[in-house]
């Protein structure tokens, strides 16, 4: 059994154990949680690889599995192999071209685990992208696309969800009153199948991923000067940078931007950095920041996400200043 047939098969038996949380009279999500550290706005699990207790980042920027080239290097994992593309049929090192939120495209090789341990199950031959990291591995999107995953890091939780017979529900089910937003997921051509949407920034629309893996939320030069907005303008301080997991330090400036609007909500004068990067996939990254201050159901059985803000606090970490304005116009979020 291919390993996406064997967790999602194991996930469903687990989540029966576990009891269904209704959505909708026809319909029902079986959550399985996982327990999230925070380290400092980087969301972190453990697994174990080659019996080992390792640090995974959870990434929903990253297509790929990935391990630090100096744990595989410590741990003499194997090198993944494959047939020569020249069609000789002799067996080769595997390698994969990477592209990070600096637009700087690496070739990285590929490793393998004997077993991997994740979310109670064991998986054999399991294979990793090699990354630039001091410690741990990288959860990518061909675990976390394999269900639905509600991200709810304001209290240490990941759930993978089997939702079943919810083709048109609500999956916010945690929402009271009525009261969440939604955002259509767009289609993904080069089938990285990261949580993307279309949100509308200063009256433009801008593509946005929704990334876990990236500390803080920015939008590109470009796409600010689309939208209105220079670095040079007045009032547009330097933010320092961020930093990736392809290790790009990115520069980044904090800027006020009249309207942010994702989904059914809307920031109003807020503030929001923006990112000096040649990476063209995206036009706004939707980081940590955001997912901490929001409770967050990407639903991949439905290409829509879900999220509310859980209210208090700033929406997007901006260094220059101690808090960004919380949404507004979010109080009647509407689903479908």
């Amino acid at each position: 059994m291919k390993i996406g047939s064997a967790l999602a098969a194991a996930l469903t038996g687990a989540a029966l154990l576990a009891g269904p949380a209704a959505a909708s009279a026809a319909c029902s999500v079986k959550p399985f949680a996982m327990p999230v550290k925070m380290e400092g706005l980087s969301p972190t699990i453990t697994a174990k690889v080659n019996g080992k207790d390792t640090t995974f980042l959870l990434d929903s920027g990253a297509f790929f599995n990935g391990i630090s080239s100096r744990f595989a290097g410590d741990q003499k994992m194997k090198a993944a192999r494959t047939i020569d593309p020249t069609g000789s049929r002799l067996q080769q090192d595997a390698a994969s071209v990477i592209t990070g939120a600096g637009g700087r495209n690496k070739v990285s090789a590929l490793v393998q685990a004997d077993e991997f341990q994740f979310a109670g199950m064991a998986f054999k031959n399991v294979v990793f992208v090699t990354v630039n990291l001091d410690h741990g591995g990288i959860l990518g999107q061909n675990f976390l696309n394999l269900t639905d995953v509600e991200y709810d890091f304001a209290h240490g939780v990941m759930n993978m969800v089997v939702a079943e017979g919810c083709k048109d529900a609500n999956l916010a089910y945690w929402a009271t009153g009525g009261v969440y937003s939604v955002l259509p997921m767009e289609r993904d051509e080069g089938g990285a199948q990261q949580a993307v949407g279309m949100v509308v920034i200063n009256g433009a629309k801008m593509r946005a991923v929704f990334d876990t893996g990236a500390a803080v939320s920015f939008i590109t030069q470009r796409a600010a000067a689309r939208a209105g907005v220079k670095t040079t303008d007045p009032g547009v301080q330097s933010a320092g940078y961020s930093r990736g997991v392809d290790r790009d330090n990115i520069k980044t400036w904090g800027a006020r931007f009249a309207s942010v609007k994702i989904g059914d909500e809307e920031i109003t004068n807020g503030l929001l950095r923006i990112g000096e990067t040649n990476a063209d996939f995206f036009d706004i990254l939707i980081g940590a920041d955001f997912f901490l201050s929001h409770r967050v159901y990407v639903a991949n059985s439905q290409k829509k996400i879900y999220f509310t803000y859980n209210g208090g606090g700033p929406v997007f970490n901006v260094a220059i200043e101690k808090e960004a304005p919380a949404p507004a116009g979010n109080t009647a979020g509407k689903g479908n």
